[in-house]
């Protein structure tokens, strides 16, 4: 019978059956349109696993060989953060008409007026940020910093290295157990009401233990019943869906709470006491003492007062979860979109954002700074490396690019052309600033704006040490 799918061009003769003579591609005669080139052979699915890593941050293409060129591919085509940011600022699309309920509504409103700043209230905001940003800032972690850098031993920085995991870990206690909790409450919406009503149960038995920071209880609860709840429900329906998928991401945050336990921080901490690595003998201090050290830093105070990172991430979630309009899910979609790029761990910068109101002028900011930026190049001096966006409302766009390198700061800034005429007196009055803070004036460059300023042209080594490590994808 003839092929009736036709999934190529047809063969002239392919339909008579009785009188199909064997085909001679070298027969002028024979018409056959879908001839293969070698050459340009592609897989069914598109995909290509030669694909060109030269032009990695401008293909429109999912690239599959490389999570690094993944990430700079998402990097290249990441939404415009400045723009979104700048329509939350001023209201577009917020209000309760729009779609979005009445008592997210006021939330945002209420989250609006907290941008409303003057110049004290941005100084603070604006170190909060910095401060909430150095998980292992301050005089210990630069001891064991300068530990790392110039220990021979491999075994001694893996210990410095497994004690900063651990670190890591125990300081985002309160964020596992939140992020635990919920995974437990979205369990419970995938599953048929017998299993979801006992998972309900255990997830406020756990909110319980949370409450009453009994760790090693949690810990109990979640491996004795609740694994072996799910575990039991997996079996028996074969529902590898979300359940299965959420248990998987409990699994990943409940290693991480019990390595961040408070006991073995504390025998980590000791055993680095004994390579003298500060200049202070911590022997003698007690394990209330150790955590109370470990605990009062800039970056848990700052973390305590942060305000604006909760609030954000609380209407970022509501909205997306329905409670927002078109408009209010696409404006979080963007901005989330580029903070998880932000925060890759091919990303080896610093990232802040800074929205805010001055003079009913909607202003969103950027910062991306260079944490390791006084130890390249074997500089012994510090040569911080920074770049600023700044978009304001009815002005335009701003990049700055700061570098400290040769003990004088250089400014290069980047104005839109109504500014650019003022250059000469911008560049007098920034040269004024530098010197009012006690800084050495380098070259201060003041000029309109031809292109943006890319992430890769203000930090030209950004990603040397990442092309040299592992990189692929599985």
């Amino acid at each position: 019978m003839p092929e009736i799918l036709r999934p190529t061009n047809p063969v002239p003769g392919y339909d008579n059956v009785s009188g199909r003579q064997p085909i001679n591609p070298q027969d002028p005669n024979t018409n056959i349109r879908n001839i293969v080139d070698p050459n340009r052979v592609t897989r069914g699915d598109q995909r290509s696993d030669q694909q060109q890593a030269g032009d990695a941050s401008v293909s429109h293409r999912v690239r599959y060989e490389s999570n690094f060129l993944t990430f700079l591919q998402r990097m290249a085509n990441s939404p415009d953060s400045a723009s979104a940011m700048l329509r939350l600022l001023q209201g577009q699309g917020l209000q309760v008409s729009s779609g979005i309920t009445a008592g997210l509504a006021e939330e945002l409103q209420a989250f609006l007026e907290m941008l409303k700043m003057d110049e004290a209230s941005l100084t603070k905001f604006l170190q909060n940020q910095l401060q909430s940003g150095q998980r292992f800032g301050g005089a210990l972690f630069a001891a064991l910093r300068n530990a790392f850098n110039t220990s021979q031993s491999e075994m001694f920085r893996t210990e410095i290295l497994q004690f900063l995991r651990q670190y890591s870990d125990w300081s985002s206690t309160g964020h596992l157990e939140s992020r635990m909790l919920r995974t437990l409450y979205d369990m419970t919406r995938s599953l048929p009401s017998h299993w979801a009503n006992q998972l309900t149960d255990l997830a406020a038995l756990m909110e319980n233990g949370i409450a009453a920071r009994d760790r090693q209880g949690n810990l109990d609860l979640l491996r004795g019943q609740v694994f072996p709840l799910i575990s039991d429900y997996v079996r028996r329906t074969h529902d590898h869906g979300m359940a299965r998928g959420l248990l998987s991401m409990l699994t990943l945050d409940i290693v991480r709470y019990e390595n961040g336990s408070e006991s073995s921080l504390i025998q980590a901490f000791r055993h680095l006491g004994n390579y003298n690595i500060f200049k202070a003998d911590l022997n003698g201090l007690s394990d209330a003492d150790i955590l109370r050290l470990l605990s009062d830093t800039e970056f848990s105070k700052a973390s305590k007062s942060d305000n604006f990172t909760q609030r954000f991430i609380d209407l970022a979630q509501r909205s997306l979860q329905g409670e927002g309009g078109t408009a209010a899910q696409d404006i979080f979609r963007s901005l989330m979109s580029s903070i998880l790029i932000n925060e890759s761990v091919y990303m080896p910068l610093q990232h802040l954002m800074l929205p805010f109101r001055w003079e009913d002028k909607a202003v969103f900011s950027e910062m991306w700074v260079d944490p390791d930026a006084e130890h390249s190049g074997g500089q012994e001096a510090p040569a911080p490396r920074l770049l600023i966006k700044m978009d304001v409302e009815g002005v335009g766009p701003f990049d700055l690019v700061i570098d400290g390198a040769g003990g004088k700061t250089s400014l290069m800034v980047s104005c839109p052309q109504e500014v650019a005429v003022f250059s000469g007196d911008i560049s007098r009055d920034l040269t004024d600033i530098l010197t009012r803070n006690g800084l050495s004036p380098g070259d201060v460059r003041v000029s309109a704006m031809k292109k943006p300023i890319n992430i890769s042209d203000a930090f030209p080594n950004l990603f040397q040490e990442v092309k040299s490590g592992v990189d692929v994808k599985v």
